[in-house]
């Protein structure tokens, strides 16, 4: 495997070469899939993204693997050691993906090696534009989700802006990609609620936990398009940590609520 790229297969490190799994299961089949963050070589919240996943995999396929979150936290750590990754701060993706009589694979792949220790205030502040889209099963992490993400960003980057804010049919903002969406009006954060739209993640509940260790409040309420003008800041929880937008269309947007929460976070990456 020298000079391969490896993944972990079913708790086993291989490479893509010698693995025994068929490309058209990752690229032309279905799957629900999570992103790790990790420091040190060890995930952050792990027992939290495994227990979204596989809700979403049980709720989409019927049936639901029995895959323990210290399992995967060791497939993790094998993962980023046999792969001779810094010890720093890394992202993994775990993919589910079902194979079949209620059989499913479990794959572990690098997703990025990250500046910060746990979860950071992102340094870069994007450009956002709206983009209105529909997601199939739109409450769950899927190929079809990340997909649709990855295009609309390639949409903003046409139009010369860095990421794009998804709307519904029914003008309500939703998210950031697959990540969640807070916006500032006055001292409060508002963020859309589930039965208006919104994907219930792990990212969404660290951002309510991550106000509550600043004492700031969080209220869901319709983020509507027309109101977009009303909004001093729009923050995002990736699975990195906090991105501030820096501005939506040719509207400004602040940072101070973000730098703020950010003072907060290696807390979060603590617990």
């Amino acid at each position: 495997m020298e000079g391969e790229r490896i993944i972990s297969l079913d708790g086993k490190i291989t490479s893509w070469r010698e693995a025994d799994l068929a490309p058209e299961l990752l690229f032309g089949h279905n799957w629900v899939y999570t992103t790790i963050n990790t420091f040190a070589h060890k995930p952050l919240h792990i027992s939290l993204k495994l227990r979204y996943a596989l809700d979403s995999y049980h709720k989409l396929f019927g049936s639901r693997p029995k895959i323990e979150p210290e399992i995967v936290a060791k497939e993790v750590r094998n993962l980023l050691y046999y792969g001779l990754y810094p010890e720093g701060g890394n992202t993994v993706n775990l993919y589910l993906i079902p194979t079949g009589e209620g059989s499913c694979r479990r794959v572990l792949i690098h997703e990025a090696t990250t500046p910060y220790d746990g979860y950071g205030l992102l340094s870069v502040r994007p450009k956002g534009i709206i983009a209105n889209y529909e997601i199939p099963y739109e409450k769950h992490q899927t190929n079809v989700s990340m997909t649709a993400a990855r295009f609309a960003d390639n949409y903003a980057a046409s139009h010369n802006y860095d990421t794009a804010l998804r709307a519904n049919r029914a003008g309500t903002l939703i998210s950031s990609g697959d990540n969640p969406l807070f916006a500032l009006r006055g001292n409060t954060l508002i963020t859309t609620p589930l039965d208006k739209g919104a994907r219930g993640s792990a990212e969404r509940e660290l951002m309510f936990r991550l106000a509550e260790l600043c004492g700031v409040a969080v209220v869901e309420e319709e983020l509507k398009v027309e109101d977009a003008a009303t909004y001093e800041e729009m923050i995002v929880f990736t699975p990195v940590g906090l991105q501030s937008i820096y501005s939506l269309g040719d509207m400004k947007l602040g940072n101070i609520y973000a730098t703020l929460l950010g003072k907060h976070l290696a807390t979060l990456s603590r617990e």
